[in-house]
């Protein structure tokens, strides 16, 4: 009786079957799902809402969390339902160097909001197709050919410190950093910049509207349908709910801009006469599929191409600059070393000679791995059942790691907040001897690590050397706490109320 009174109020009745449907679900996930044995809290194996409240309410807390699930649970923890997470360096290379070609998570593709980007890409087969389109691009042999464009940028760099240092102004040399890798990879990509370089107080960089894209990323994935929402509205609407995601579009409409100006030939005067091929030029007249031209798909990947040339590397060097000027004696050591290499201060850099000098190397090493460059983890799927330890983890399971715990593994780097450019020198050995390049992860490994190692690589040397060669500094109203990650935003970000890196530049000795 009481069943068929249910039945006769159809509302009722889905909200009794749908009950019954989470109900089942909730003891599938528990009992029967194939991730039920793996270690890990109730109630991660029951849903995602954890990861929404440490992603969105939180700002960027899960990465903190899912260290405590270590802590508690051991080296591998089920994070969500389905997904297991692994703490342990020594099995970062079987994951992402050893493995070979392996997919990645469609999940994780919406972050951003450019699916179609070679970094976002799951399916192995096409991201070698995109992947192969861009490795030569960005090969050692081309970033060489480009240090003139990037001693361009550092000089004009140093025209402006030298602006600060005699009008006794405070410099946000982060923002100036930001400005200076936005502006080379602007030039190197489309053969154009911002000249954000030349802006006053470098008040406007690159570094905002991917770091907005970051910021509201976490939002994108837990709830896939408020981009596409937004994205529908007209832009005077849309800054006044949600100004990040405004920043985001006004950002890929003038991506899409030069895309399409590039495909209509009205950007040909210009590239003929610059003096190096442009990335999305060649894409466009390259070998790929016509399906891989599309312009949103071009958009997508020049998103992507040039947030990965502005943000990792600038603050990178951010976090080298703090660290060097808050400690007198390795800054030291780095001067004498670039004074005896670099008798002319104003000499043009060689990036190929700068790589030689062993402390300048351990800085940028440092810089890199106390940076983090990504602070999300990544993970990946395999076609076949992973072993770990005792563990068989079925195949098609996301697995993921995270750079952050390697870069901070005790075991590995003793003291690992610590800026040390020596344990990179003669020659860097953990202390169970094995050789500490293994655990070099800022740019990833394998087949997905980070395309633009070469570029970063460049600028870091580069920069360091003709900035340090030529001025004195003194931080100014800034501590560990403007440099330290506190939110994960899969890029890494300080303190949120944090003014940057500040310096003075001094006069010279």
């Amino acid at each position: 009786m009481a069943f068929s009174w249910i039945l006769s109020y159809p509302v009722t009745s889905l909200l009794v079957a749908y009950i019954a449907y989470l109900g089942g679900l909730v003891i599938y996930r528990l009992y029967f799902h194939p991730l039920a044995k793996f270690p890990g809290p109730k109630y991660a194996a029951i849903s995602r809402w954890h990861e929404f409240y440490y992603e969105v309410v939180k700002k960027g807390q899960f990465t903190f969390k899912v260290q405590e699930y270590h802590k508690r649970y051991g080296p591998i923890v089920r994070i969500v339902p389905d997904e297991i997470h692994i703490q342990d360096s020594q099995f970062y290379d079987t994951l992402y160097a050893k493995a070979g070609r392996v997919d990645k998570y469609d999940w994780m593709a919406g972050r951003f909001g450019c699916d179609t980007s070679v970094f976002t890409t799951g399916p192995d087969e096409l991201h070698r197709i995109r992947r192969g389109a861009l490795n030569p691009l960005f090969s050692r042999a081309r970033i060489v050919d480009l240090q003139t464009i990037i001693r361009e940028k550092i000089s004009l760099l140093l025209d402006r410190l030298r602006e600060f240092r005699t009008e006794g102004r405070i410099l946000p040399i982060n923002r100036a950093f930001m400005a200076l890798t936005g502006d080379v990879v602007m030039e190197y990509c489309f053969s154009m910049t911002y000249d954000h370089l030349k802006l006053p107080n470098f008040e406007k960089t690159l570094h905002e509207p991917f770091m907005a894209a970051s910021i509201s990323g976490h939002l994108s994935l837990q709830c896939p349908w408020v981009p596409k929402l937004l994205f529908m509205l007209p832009e005077s609407v849309l800054v006044k709910i949600e100004p990040l995601y405004a920043l985001v579009f006004r950002m890929q409409a003038d991506f899409r801009k030069q895309i399409t100006a590039m495909k209509e030939g009205k950007m040909d005067d210009l590239i003929k006469e610059s003096s190096h091929p442009t990335v999305f030029q060649e894409l466009i007249s390259g070998s790929m599929p016509p399906s891989e031209k599309e312009t949103r798909r071009l958009q997508d990947e020049a998103q992507l191409v040039v947030a990965a040339g502005v943000t990792t590397t600038g603050w990178a060097l951010s976090t080298a600059t703090f660290h060097l000027l808050n400690n007198p004696h390795t800054l030291a050591k780095l001067r004498a070393e670039l004074e005896s290499a670099m008798p002319d201060p104003t000499a043009p850099l060689s990036w190929s000679e700068l790589e030689k000098l062993p402390y300048l190397t351990g800085c940028v090493r440092e810089a890199v791995r106390l940076s983090y460059a990504v602070t999300t983890r990544n993970p990946r799927l395999f076609n076949k059942p992973l072993a770990y330890k005792d563990w068989v983890i079925p195949a098609r399971t996301p697995v993921s790691m995270t750079i952050v715990d390697v870069n901070d593994d005790e075991d590995i780097f003793p003291d690992p907040r610590e800026f040390k450019p020596e344990r990179w020198i003669n020659p860097p050995k953990t202390k169970d001897g094995s050789s500490l390049e293994r655990y070099f992860v800022g740019f990833g490994k394998g087949t997905r690590s980070c395309l633009g190692i070469n570029l970063a690589h460049a600028e870091l040397y580069m920069t360091l050397a003709a900035v340090f060669r030529n001025f004195r500094f003194e931080l100014y109203d800034t501590d560990i706490t403007d440099v330290e990650l506190a939110h994960d935003f899969f890029l890494p970000s300080p303190r949120l109320d944090s003014n940057g890196v500040r310096v003075k530049v001094l006069e010279k000795e």
